[in-house]
């Protein structure tokens, strides 16, 4: 047995708490990819779903994820962040009122907003309460490329990078940037 097994290096993420958005059709390794990489770190990871808590969601390529928690029941103050993955579920998510408001309230106190690929589509229908503009206006993004008029015309600044860090809010481009997107979630919740 080898004595660098991942138990032996340092969890720098124990006692923090991610809520990963999920729904049907999502990219598969958006999910999982980050999602080990967080629980490697130490951070427990909740599957977040629209529907009720078991709920069985089928990844774009098959892999299916069970939801933890329906995201109505959730008590986001005792969450450190939440990402949000690309594939067709933004699409599906961001006609989640809950979902919405809670990355609305995120955004407003400052706590980690993660999203990849089409995951940012949800920072165009989050509204601030203040002046109901997207929580995205004003801030630098990335995002597939499919999205990028959907981000300017909500007010964000994108940018084509592997990943963006603005704030509170980090985005990413698409499955070969997810090693920089995890780095930056990682960093986020130290």
């Amino acid at each position: 047995m080898s004595k660098m097994m991942s138990s032996t290096f340092p969890k720098r993420l124990v006692g923090k708490r991610v809520a990963y958005f999920c729904d049907y059709s999502f990219e598969d390794i958006e999910v999982i990819y980050p999602k080990m990489r967080l629980e490697e770190e130490g951070a427990t990871v909740f599957i977040v779903g629209s529907h009720a808590a078991g709920q069985q969601y089928k990844g774009k390529h098959g892999i299916p994820m069970k939801s933890d928690i329906c995201v109505k029941d959730l008590d986001f103050t005792t969450i450190d962040a939440i990402v949000i993955p690309g594939g067709f579920s933004p699409d599906y998510m961001r006609r989640s009122t809950n979902m919405l408001e809670a990355i609305t309230q995120f955004v407003q106190v400052g706590k980690p907003v993660a999203a990849v690929c089409h995951g940012p589509w949800m920072f165009c229908s989050a509204r601030n309460k203040a002046d109901n503009k997207p929580v995205i206006n004003g801030y630098k993004c990335t995002s597939f490329f499919a999205i990028k008029d959907d981000l300017i015309n909500a007010g964000g600044i994108w940018i084509d990078e592997p990943v963006v860090v603005d704030r509170n809010i980090i985005t990413s481009r698409i499955p070969t940037d997810l090693i920089a997107f995890s780095q930056a979630i990682i960093t986020a919740l130290l």
